[in-house]
């Protein structure tokens, strides 16, 4: 009886290990997933950002304008109607872009704003650089963009592409209708800071990130992405030059090791053009064709080889600033 009264007590106070079939994630962290799930996650937050972001903007346009339902496409590109033309585009890019890329980040990393790289350790030498990178590449875009056209089409796709061109331009045209200094920071801020903001947090933070972790190869990422960037502006004449841009901004990013740096480089491209405008505006010489880039081929040729050798240097700074950060890490690591 004795005995048999003791094998209950251990029984009772033994402790058993029961191993579940899934992690149960400890409080602030998410659980690992593979690269498949992690990309059927961003695809499926950027399809629901695009329906959400559609809604939203019918329902915006039509409320602000009081436009029916019927005549928005009519309406769309109407200069009194830029005030809503603008709103439209900075709620759709932050709902379509912005949303997705963050939900994603939040869900499937611990730690969504490092895995995003909102990393403020940069140094004035970087900042300069992403100056003068940023400055090159408009030149570079220009001749990109002459060799694009030169490229034989069938009659056509190049009525097709020119017809979405002229589209584009004219989209354009309604929201940079700048009147005055106020309107011209209003289109800085809806043209310019918006876009480089959601659209490197998305292409560059989310994309680019879960292509490299993935591949395990930066330029297999930074090409891919780069081309789906280009793509997504729906703008043939504008391909090679777009994709040219996303190649530079990937390289920032994946040397740079900040978001901040490639949002930079975004803005001054986007803002060097509103500039262009406002001032080809108050001079009433603000037309579609005023829009588009044109400087010599001899020019362009030029600032692309200055372009490679800003890079190189860039990349070699950031080789230095990583190693500085390294040591001061280690050196409060050491000290704490």
């Amino acid at each position: 009886m004795e005995e048999h009264i003791e094998q209950i007590k251990e029984d009772t106070t033994s402790t058993q290990t029961v191993t579940l079939p899934f992690t149960i994630p400890k409080r602030g962290e998410h659980r690992e997933m593979n690269y498949w799930s992690q990309l059927g996650l961003l695809l499926g937050l950027t399809g629901g950002g695009l329906v959400i972001g559609g809604f939203l903007s019918i329902l915006i346009f039509c409320l602000m304008s009081g436009v029916s339902f019927f005549n928005i496409e009519k309406e769309l590109l109407n200069p009194k109607y830029a005030d809503a033309n603008r709103v439209v585009q900075v709620v759709s890019t932050i709902v379509i872009f912005f949303t997705p890329a963050f939900l994603f980040a939040f869900i499937a990393h611990k730690k969504p704003f490092k895995y995003l790289q909102f990393n403020t350790k940069i140094s004035f030498k970087q900042l300069l650089w992403v100056l003068v990178i940023a400055t090159l590449a408009l030149f570079v875009g220009s001749l990109l963009a002459e060799i694009n056209a030169a490229i034989p089409i069938s009659k056509k796709l190049y009525a097709l592409f020119k017809k979405a061109e002229e589209s584009y331009s004219e989209q354009i045209m309604a929201m940079v209708n700048m009147k005055n200094f106020t309107d011209y920071l209003i289109a800085i801020f809806i043209i310019a800071l918006a876009p480089a903001i959601v659209e490197e947090v998305f292409f560059r933070g989310a994309v680019q990130n879960l292509l490299t972790n993935w591949f395990k190869n930066h330029w297999v990422a930074i090409i891919v992405t780069s081309i789906v960037f280009s793509a997504i502006h729906m703008s043939y004449f504008g391909f090679l030059t777009r994709t040219a841009l996303g190649v530079v901004l990937g390289l920032l990013f994946y040397y740079g090791k900040s978001i901040w740096l490639n949002i930079l480089a975004h803005f001054l491209n986007n803002a060097i053009a509103v500039s262009q405008l406002y001032y080809l505006s108050t001079k009433g010489k603000l037309t579609k064709d005023a829009m588009e880039d044109h400087f010599p081929i001899w020019l362009g040729v030029g600032a692309l080889v200055l372009l490679i050798g800003a890079i190189y240097l860039f990349i070699e700074e950031c080789k230095k600033a990583n190693e500085r950060n390294s040591l001061l890490a280690t050196e409060n690591a050491s000290i704490s």
